[in-house]
């Protein structure tokens, strides 16, 4: 057994997540072994991220959308879900709406970055 579990192939991408908003100059909370609506709480002045990280496949079943989107709305955060696909970079989606096809590419602005 190679030890690997779920848990921790999910714990490392939080991190990578994480530890890309932070470059990006934002403060992050990562809600640690959580099932909640947000797996990442990520701010900065007048803006609040709530982050659910995927692994590949950023599609949110129905339930889990529509939380982060009510979230969303009650905080008047950007409700995001970052996934890592393969050999690629790190994407983010902001979701607009609740179908699974009503989102848009997010990219972090660069205020607050580390140079």
């Amino acid at each position: 057994m190679s030890g690997v579990t779920n848990y921790s192939t999910g714990r490392r991408y939080e991190y990578l997540i994480r530890n890309d908003l932070e470059y990006n100059g934002y403060q992050c909370i990562r809600a640690a072994g959580s099932k909640g609506v947000a797996d990442i709480i990520a701010l900065k002045p007048n803006e609040v991220l709530l982050v659910q990280v995927k692994n590949t496949n950023p599609q949110l079943t129905p339930n889990d959308r529509a939380a982060l989107l009510n979230l969303a709305r009650i905080t008047g955060a950007l409700p995001l879900v970052a996934h890592k696909p393969l050999r690629k970079p790190i994407q983010y989606r902001q979701l607009t709406g609740p179908g699974p096809r009503d989102w848009e590419p997010w990219t972090a602005d660069t205020v607050g970055a580390h140079p």
